[in-house]
């Protein structure tokens, strides 16, 4: 008869279905997905995520003729910014009844297994989604991800990474931002301010200082957008995605735009990815716990925990550019 033993489960799972579920969550994160591949990916160590920020102009330059006196005086150009760490979990669990009804057939076992894995997978992937591209910091004083709405924020007056950007000095620490509710038909619209072009080349320009955006995530129908502009006025596409040629926006070799199923409503992100890491605790990356698969207390099931703990962190929100009202407005 064909059981799921404990030994079974995790040497069967781990090398198979944990891998997978990796693979999956990042498959369908675009943002984290690049920030991985770029190699922005770092151990986290301690109680909390703590970095510096270049917060000031070097003070201490200048140009001499003669013996002139030389300007001296030290400064510190930095700043502390400091996020918690979030963690978050899927409990993985299979009953002793189910297993035994489906227990003549080792296929039909590992198919219910598979169907726990997915089903973390696809929950996992939408709780931390959702967090990224939202404005908090916690859910009932429980840490989160701090993701776009907080970094990259529509209105960058708030506090990120604890450094209040309404404080006069934090200029730096802002992003650039378009709050301005825009119709479809200006969007398309050639003659008009907010021609989508337009305000993308004003938002790359903007948020390119000592470094440029490579990467833009909006939604379907903004995208869509994009695309009837692209072909209603015959520019090229390069693997289905539009270039039109206006300088250091080509979205193929220099930046791409995607759209994203998570990504708000109205809104376009500008992200320079050079800018961004993401902190993970080795053993907590989409792992689960040990012993791994064990008999739950109390219940007539087997049960496994995975886990992913960490935070994500931009280290130049000016170089980031948001657009929170495309299609807002009216038809």
């Amino acid at each position: 008869m064909s059981v799921l033993t404990l030994d079974f489960l995790n040497n069967t799972t781990r090398p198979k279905f944990l891998k997978a579920l990796k693979n999956q969550i990042f498959d369908r994160m675009p943002a984290f997905k690049i920030f991985l591949m770029n190699g922005r990916s770092t151990d986290a160590t301690g109680a909390y995520l703590l970095w510096d920020v270049i917060a000031k102009r070097h003070a201490s330059i200048g140009i001499i003729s003669g013996y002139e006196t030389l300007v001296n005086q030290p400064i510190n150009p930095t700043a502390q910014a400091q996020l918690n760490y979030a963690t978050y979990y899927a409990t993985l669990a299979i009953s002793i009844i189910e297993e035994k009804r489906n227990s003549g057939s080792m296929e039909k076992l590992l198919d219910m297994v598979k169907i726990q894995y997915d089903n973390a997978q696809s929950t996992l992937r939408e709780q931390m989604y959702r967090h990224w591209y939202d404005s908090i910091t916690s859910v009932n004083g429980i840490n989160t991800i701090v993701g776009l709405g907080a970094s990259v924020a529509s209105t960058p007056t708030n506090t990120y990474a604890n450094i209040n950007r309404a404080t006069a000095g934090n200029e730096y620490w802002k992003n650039g931002a378009l709050a301005t509710s825009i119709t479809v038909s200006d969007l398309k619209d050639s003659t008009t301010a907010y021609y989508l072009p337009s305000i993308m080349r004003t938002a790359y320009t903007t948020a390119s200082h000592d470094e440029s955006p490579d990467s833009i995530f909006t939604t379907k129908a903004v995208y869509n957008i994009y695309q009837d502009i692209a072909q209603t006025t015959n520019l090229r596409f390069n693997n289905e995605v539009a270039n039109l040629g206006f300088g250091g926006v080509e979205f193929g070799p220099g930046i791409t735009l995607m759209f994203d199923d998570y990504c708000p409503d109205y809104y376009m992100y500008f992200l320079t990815t050079k800018n961004w890491d993401v902190h993970v605790f080795p053993g907590l990356n989409f792992d689960d716990d040990e012993p791994g698969w064990r008999l739950a207390e109390n219940q007539a099931a087997k049960i496994n925990h995975i886990f992913w703990s960490g935070q994500v962190r931009c280290d130049a929100p000016r170089q980031q550019y948001v657009m929170s009202g495309l299609g807002r407005a009216g038809a």
